[in-house]
Formats: structure tokens, C-alpha cells, sequence
């Protein structure tokens, strides 16, 4: 925790706000935002790729051709991602994973 200032009091809401702060940078946080921002990407190319289809694609399948896209371009873009990860300036691995700091998780 943060060292109060000296003259201020620990007030409980600055404990509140200091157990918070500690809190988005857990690694169960980090994990979870890490998981979400590459589904929010792949979502967003999924549906590029889905308004790009060929009619002759999708409508044998009944749209099932747009559904299937989302978890193919899923596993693709967070693939791409992990993989550019340490190669890319940790401001562009922010932007993309929604973290440049992987969790670390215990070993039991």
C-alpha cells in the first residue's frame, strides 16, 4: 500500500481507493482483460470477415457460415497476437492485449 502523506489523514476512503487500485493490478485483472480485448478484436475481424463472405458460402448454411467465423477468427487473431506479442513496442502490445504485463500464476 501507498504511504499516507504525511498531514493527510488514512481516511477510508483512501484505503478503499489504495485496496482497488491493488486490485486492477492483480493478475486475476490482468488475466481476465487479457482474455477479453483479443475477443473484442477477433469479434470485430469476424465480422469484417462475415460481411465479406460470398453469398454462395453463407447461404447453404443458413448464416451458420457467419457463426462458425467467430470462434475460426477467434483462435486466429489471439494466435496472431500471443505471436506478435514480444515483437511489437509494449505500447502496441497494450493497445492490442489490453496489457503488456502477462499474469503470473502460482505454482501449487
Amino acid at each position: 500500500m501507498a504511504t499516507p502523506v504525511p498531514g493527510e489523514p488514512d481516511t477510508p476512503q483512501r484505503q478503499l481507493g489504495e485496496r482497488l487500485a491493488a486490485w486492477l493490478r492483480s493478475d486475476r485483472v490482468t488475466s481476465w482483460v487479457r482474455t477479453v480485448v483479443p475477443a473484442l478484436w477477433s469479434a470485430g475481424v469476424a465480422y469484417l470477415v462475415a460481411l465479406g463472405l460470398p453469398a454462395w458460402l453463407t447461404e447453404p448454411a443458413n448464416g451458420l457460415g457467419q457463426t462458425a467465423a467467430v470462434p475460426i477468427v477467434l483462435g486466429a487473431v489471439y494466435a496472431g497476437l500471443r505471436w506478435l506479442e514480444p515483437r511489437v513496442p509494449s505500447w502496441l502490445a497494450r493497445f492490442l492485449l489490453g496489457s503488456s504485463r502477462p499474469p503470473t500464476y502460482n505454482q501449487e
